[in-house]
């Protein structure tokens, strides 16, 4: 068994700039600055603690102070004492995480480097007992990549100017959703680990279905072990998996055959199958992994799976029985959900966000998550509380909007990356699916270059993910186009099931998104103004309004004085209401009704279209720094009106109109659930109380029904309640607005007053 010595907490910091050639090293530290260092923890937020950078990195143009920290190298070092190891144990040091470029001494003497910021990093070491020195250096990342060369194909990706030659979070470098924070730190754990003779080494777990009533676990595994205590029989591995009155389970002795590997395989009996939100529980087994010597535990390993069939069925490109959806235990899934961004720029806070934001997740009813690769991979928390909430993951590999380079040196660092990926995240029940890249095939074939061509996502991970984690699917890239089509999109024709349905983010029911022929919408969004309250924390008070000022241009995540974003807020407001506020206030409410109106609209969009489509995912939830976005809850928790439109049209079930067609809406009641719906339902307008439709609704499971046509003109513009009463009691309401923009801005507010007094 494993024993871990954790060397979290105060560590001495130096730092150095990098930029006048005498870099900093072990033998110099005595010469550069010292400060208390924080770990798990970052170097920006170390510097602002001391004073050094400014207290509060969000407010104002503060985080521009920043950047003169990036060409800095850093000296992380502490000291701690060892007693000393049993004659059969041997002893690694372990971090979990660390950004970016990195050498490693314990005492002195060299252990190892690092280049990726994304897995851990473990050496073999044998401390001396007593005092040891451990120390950590790493290099600017910002100086590193300037010395790399830049062959052609990397500028076929949208990006070239955000390391791609570092394993290092691409947003780091600036984003449109995120400040410029080219960070370092060892922003996850550092322990020392010691083990004994005996472990586990590796595990998984493989199910068949082949009969749903009684499906079967297969439990691989491989344990470190003396040859000769195998060959003696006296080493058992023990599987025990228990949900309820649901178990499985069984043992197996080892002998000169089987060596140090092997499996067990268990029928289930009375299973309890996992399920995604909305489609029943998301049951899952506690499972018990025991390594036995002559009966005696020498290992365990304690985790949860679930228990379920997973099908992607997708076609290559749009036609005939062309489709692209997630299919759980047989049944098609409706997803809704959002794009999950890091919660933080600096890594090491992110997981001091997760309570909150799964609060959102579970009460506004997203069914799926799409861990965006221009971030990091999570923690393995996230997935736990995913697995728990029956929230599916859409799983990026961490290569967005970019190509990185596939010379033969990057590749291997890349293999480790995804094998270390996969193998660490596999036994969660909530991924549902490996992703490649982001947007990397259309930006290569946008640029002339056949996506084909594309090593690292035709080949490279292809093979880790058969190889390490077979029954799940796995997509090159999102959007994806395979050699079949790309010359079709290079000509301009409609060929993606699944797409980025951003466009010029017009009109939100432009022809561009109503017309949209994609099976599958895993990027779309509208951008929302903050509240008040969140936006006097993150800009000066001079900076309020007017909204077109250096302040507002920088918390739109523009690093280049660009103020596309704040001018598209207000032009989105001018298109549905036909006007320009003359006042701050106005203009938060007016962005925030023209964000949650489009938002619900893609989202019911794509319901009403049921079984055509397959799932929305829209941008996005949480913002991970205080800005103007398309979030629908700021950084500071704050909710903008979005959150309860996507609250009420994400249910599992609910009212909706679909768009105008031979002089009518079609009224549909959407049941993304495994029940029968009935009830009583009405449409009135909402201010008049004037009866449009009304009557009854019986709606099978994971069904769509149309229940009325209302007959309206574009003309009218109104807001229509819709009301509906379940047999047995539970009441909800949804609502659609009618006609054409713009609309008066004094009548919206009084509809939403009557909406709110609803909720």
């Amino acid at each position: 068994m494993k024993k871990t010595i954790t060397l979290n907490g105060a560590w001495d910091l130096y730092y150095q700039d990098g930029v006048s050639g005498d870099r900093l090293t072990l033998q110099k530290r005595d010469a550069a600055k010292k400060i208390e260092g924080r770990v798990p923890g970052n170097a920006d937020l170390d510097l602002s603690r001391a004073g050094i950078l400014p207290e509060d990195l969000y407010k104002g143009m503060n985080t521009v102070e920043a950047y003169r920290t990036e060409t800095w190298d850093y000296l992380y070092e502490r000291s701690f004492d060892f007693a000393g190891c049993g004659e059969d144990e041997t002893c690694e040091l372990v971090f979990a995480g660390v950004d970016c470029l990195a050498e490693y001494f314990l005492n002195g003497e060299k252990i190892g480097e690092s280049q990726n910021a994304f897995i851990p990093h473990r050496f073999p070491v044998s401390p001396r007992i007593g005092k040891n020195v451990l120390s950590v250096l790493i290099r600017s990342a910002v100086l590193a990549q300037n010395e790399k060369p830049y062959p052609a194909y990397l500028f076929a990706g949208w990006h070239v100017d955000r390391g791609l030659w570092l394993r290092k979070p691409a947003h780091s470098f600036g984003w449109d959703i995120f400040p410029r924070a080219a960070t370092a730190g060892l922003w996850r754990d550092v322990a020392l680990e010691i083990s004994d003779r005996y472990g586990f080494e590796g595990h998984g777990y493989y199910y068949n279905f082949d009969n749903m009533e009684r499906p079967s676990v297969k439990t691989w595994f491989s344990f470190r072990a003396p040859y000769g205590e195998i060959a003696a029989g006296r080493l058992t591995v023990r599987v025990e998996g228990k949900c309820g009155d649901s178990v499985f389970g069984g043992e197996v002795k080892t002998d000169p055959g089987r060596s140090k590997a092997g499996f067990v395989n268990a029928a289930v009996s009375a299973p309890k199958l996992w399920w995604p939100k909305g489609y029943g529980e998301a049951n899952l087994y506690d499972v018990t992994l025991t390594l036995l010597r002559d009966g005696e535990v020498v290992d365990e390993i304690r985790e949860k799976i679930g228990l379920r069939k997973l099908e992607l069925q997708r076609t290559d490109s749009l036609g005939e029985n062309s489709c692209f959806r997630f299919v759980v235990n047989n049944v098609p899934v409706m997803a809704k959900g959002s794009n999950w961004v890091p919660l933080n720029p600096y890594h090491s806070l992110d997981a001091g966000r997760y309570e909150k934001a799964f609060e959102l997740v579970n009460d506004v009813g997203c069914n799926i998550l799409r861990v965006w690769g221009g971030g990091v991979y999570e923690a393995d928390e996230f997935y736990r509380r995913c697995d728990e909430s029956g929230v599916m993951v859409w799983q990026d590999f961490m290569m967005a909007c970019q190509i990185v380079p596939m010379e033969e040196d990057f590749l291997k660092e890349l293999r480790k990356e995804f094998t270390t990926v996969v193998r660490a995240l596999r036994h969660h029940p909530s991924i549902v699916l490996w992703s490649g890249d982001n947007e990397i095939d259309e930006a290569m074939a946008s640029n002339g270059f056949n996506p084909e061509n594309n090593v690292i996502t035709r080949k490279l991970l292809p093979e880790i993910v058969t190889r390490e984690d077979y029954q799940r699917p796995y997509l090159p890239s999102s959007p994806y186009l395979p050699g079949s089509v790309w010359e079709g999109y290079r000509k301009g024709r409609d060929v993606f099931v699944e797409r980025h349905l951003w466009g010029a983010r017009d009109y939100y029911k432009a022809d561009f998104y109503k017309n949209s022929k994609a099976h599958f919408v895993s990027e779309t969004g509208y951008h929302g103004c903050p509240a008040r309250s969140s936006l006097e924390k993150m800009v000066t008070k001079e900076a309020l309004w007017p909204i077109f000022n250096e302040e507002w241009c920088l918390h739109s995540s523009d690093q280049y004085g660009n103020m596309g974003r704040v001018e598209l807020m207000m032009n989105q407001v001018k298109q549905l209401f036909g006007f320009e506020p003359d006042n701050l206030d106005d203009f938060i409410l007016a962005s925030q009704i023209s964000q949650a109106e489009a938002k619900k609209f893609f989202i019911e969009r794509i319901r009403a279209k049921k079984p055509y489509t397959g799932g929305v995912i829209w941008w996005n939830l949480l913002d991970g720094w205080p800005q103007m976005s398309d979030a629908v809850v700021d950084y500071y928790y704050e909710k903008k009106l979005a959150y309860r439109y996507i609250k009420r049209a994400e249910a599992p079930f609910t009212l909706l109109m679909d768009e105008m067609h031979d002089w009518h809406y079609d009224l549909i009641a959407a049941n993304d659930s495994m029940e029968t719906r009935r009830g009583s339902f009405r449409a009135e307008d909402i201010e008049t109380g004037e009866v449009f439709a009304e009557g009854r609704y019986d709606v099978g499971p994971n069904e769509n029904k149309v229940i009325a046509g209302i007959r309206l003109m574009y003309s009218d513009q109104r807001m229509l309640l819709l009301t509906w009463k379940e047999d047995g009691g539970e009441e909800g309401f949804n609502h659609y607005l009618c006609g054409m923009p713009g609309f008066d801005f004094e009548s919206y507010r009084r509809w939403l007053g009557k909406l709110e007094e609803r909720e």
